[in-house]
């Protein structure tokens, strides 16, 4: 019904709506964005800004398609909205009235597209070097092309331009300006500016935070990631749906296998292909699983951190026994790529189950510790407790997902929302916080992972017997065996192999509940071996977006304690 009420209710702002997989889409010309998106915010309580990306069409007028994804906390509905721009003023307005988030959002698909977009004064660049020459998702941007060497000097000084030896060569840029921070020329000349990171040991090498300080009180903070970015949407365009699994692996590599399962979640779901119940449940046995192991980092480098070494040694202990385990299973500790479109790469091997159980019980013994030493600590909670606070709707308008969202009280899970794999016949509870602050998100992770204990055994219980990967000569290679004795079979493997999957053609946004929020993947095929976009709607680069606003404020010291309770992953962030 809110599908008929919005599209009767806003007609005359959109051209064209669908319905795609249970998913409003409307099309809209680029006027009518920033009034049909008030109103869908508004009237229909669309308050969460998921994400925003673009795709090109060189061959079609006009060219570019702008895409926006919407959530609806109170109603949980999700809408997509879909812009064209033509290359010739690639232009939209700005969502930042609207959404802290947009802010953020927006800057990407500026830099990767050169979408405009009016109204947003920060659209400096967010994830590639200063300097960078060129729009690298455009289709006609080259994936083997070289980009000149920017020395750092120039970067310090622009107007310096000695050492550049050819000035007519026009692949090097004439002129380099820095992205400096805005508040270089804001900053009150009573503060100080500090630049924690990106060398330094708490930001781990991937997030610089310039802060300006007013004694030892955080007045702003401007936040800089894309020290890790290494093209995976560019990657994908050239590489066949199973070839890019490794890369799903690589996002978020304290889960990787949460990744994995919501990529191939995406392509199956264009396939229309329904994975055996064995798959289905083995899969959701271990995504609780590497949340766990994901929980586990999360929480023992944020206690290392505010230096609880003792805490943090227990802590790494259970993801060391885990790592280990999964290794048993995958032949890697941490970038596993174990799924398979259709299914998985192989059964569990023998004694695996009974290994499961041992980690879960000692996981038991040694958490306690955990609480006993974290809970009620009196310097821990002076470091966490009412520090990094926020409401839920600040939370929404700044596009939280995942255990930082449900530490404001909102029991937000798409596990139970929009449930999906073995979920639906699951028993668990969604822990949520109070004050949105540091120790509630501690405190959220802690009881998350109890939660996925339950389940764990719950899918020990469950599992059935049978294959683990479809029978569909489509997606799945021959067993060896047939490929050395029959012809028909080293065809079906050769073509799959070389062609790639072909996945019909359409488009699909598939959201999994990742051990950090929302991770969504958007799918364009357009029925080739390859996609023809694939974008990630990471939850970390979401979470970088707004966490200036946890730390202004504050004190300097408390940069560490909220900045861990965030955990930002690089991979997963900069993609």
């Amino acid at each position: 019904m809110i599908h008929e009420t919005i599209t009767e209710n806003l007609k005359g702002l959109y051209d064209r709506s669908t319905d795609i997989f249970g998913m409003l889409v409307l099309e809209l010309p680029a006027d009518n964005l920033l009034p049909l998106v008030t109103r869908l915010k508004e009237e229909f309580g669309f308050d969460l800004f998921l994400d925003v990306t673009a795709i090109d069409y060189p061959e079609r007028q006009p060219r570019f398609e702008v895409v926006y994804h919407f959530y609806s906390s109170k109603r949980n509905r999700r809408i997509r909205l879909k812009v064209r721009v033509p290359e010739e003023r690639p232009v939209v307005s700005t969502l930042t009235p609207l959404y802290g988030s947009a802010r953020y959002l927006e800057r990407e698909t500026h830099e990767m597209y050169g979408i405009g977009f009016a109204g947003n004064d920060d659209l400096r660049p967010i994830l590639l070097y200063e300097g960078f020459v060129g729009h690298p998702l455009r289709k006609d941007y080259p994936i083997d092309r070289e980009q000149p060497i920017v020395e750092y000097r120039l970067l310090l000084n622009p107007t310096d331009q000695s050492d550049q030896s050819d000035q007519s060569d026009h692949s090097r840029p004439s002129h380099v300006s820095p992205v400096r921070s805005f508040l270089e020329e804001t900053a009150d000349p009573n503060n100080v500016l500090v630049n924690l990171g990106p060398s330094h040991p708490a930001t781990h090498g991937t997030i610089q935070i310039i802060a300006e300080l007013d004694g030892e009180t955080v007045r702003r903070a401007d936040i800089h990631c894309g020290y890790l970015h290494r093209g995976f949407e560019k990657e994908a365009e050239h590489h066949g749906y199973h070839k890019i699994i490794p890369y799903t692996d690589r996002l978020n590599y304290c889960s990787s296998l949460n990744n994995n399962f919501a990529y191939a979640g995406a392509v199956e779901q264009l396939l229309g292909i329904e994975i055996t119940p064995r798959c289905k449940w083995l899969r959701t046995l271990l995504s609780e699983y590497n949340r766990l192991a994901d929980h586990v980092t999360c929480i023992a480098a944020t206690v290392m951190e505010l230096g609880a070494m003792t805490a943090f040694l227990y802590l790494m202990t259970i993801r060391d026994y885990i790592f280990e385990h999964l290794n048993h299973l995958t032949g890697a500790r941490l970038t596993y790529s174990y799924v398979r479109i259709g299914g998985l790469a192989r059964d569990l091997p023998d004694g695996w189950l009974e290994r499961l159980e041992e980690i879960l019980r000692f996981y038991e013994r040694y958490i306690g510790r955990i609480h006993g030493l974290l809970d009620r600590n009196r310097i821990f909670i002076d470091r966490t407790r009412n520090v990094g606070a926020m409401t839920p709707e600040h939370a929404l308008n700044w596009g939280f997902t995942g255990p930082i969202l449900r530490s404001t009280g909102l029991a937000i899970d798409l596990r139970k929302d929009s449930p999906y794999l073995a979920y639906p016949e699951l028993e668990f509870e969604v822990p949520v916080g109070i004050n949105g602050d540091n120790y509630d998100r501690y405190y959220v992770r802690m009881r998350e992972m109890d939660e996925s204990v339950s389940m764990i055994r719950q899918c020990l219980k469950r599992l059935p017997k049978g294959p683990v990967s479809v029978a569909d000569p489509r997606v799945t290679l021959p067993e060896k065996g047939q490929v050395y004795t029959r012809t028909e079979a080293v065809i079906s493997h050769f073509k799959l192999i070389i062609d790639g999957i072909r996945v019909p053609a359409g488009e699909v946004y598939s959201a999994h509940e990742a051990p950090n929020g929302e991770l969504g993947f958007y799918l364009v095929s357009d029925g080739s071996g390859r996609p023809y976009k694939l974008h990630v709607r990471s939850p970390s680069f979401a979470h970088m977006g707004g966490m200036h606003t946890l730390l202004e404020g504050y004190q300097v010291a408390d940069i560490i304690a909220t900045f861990g309770s965030m955990n930002m992953i690089g991979g997963e962030c900069d993609r």
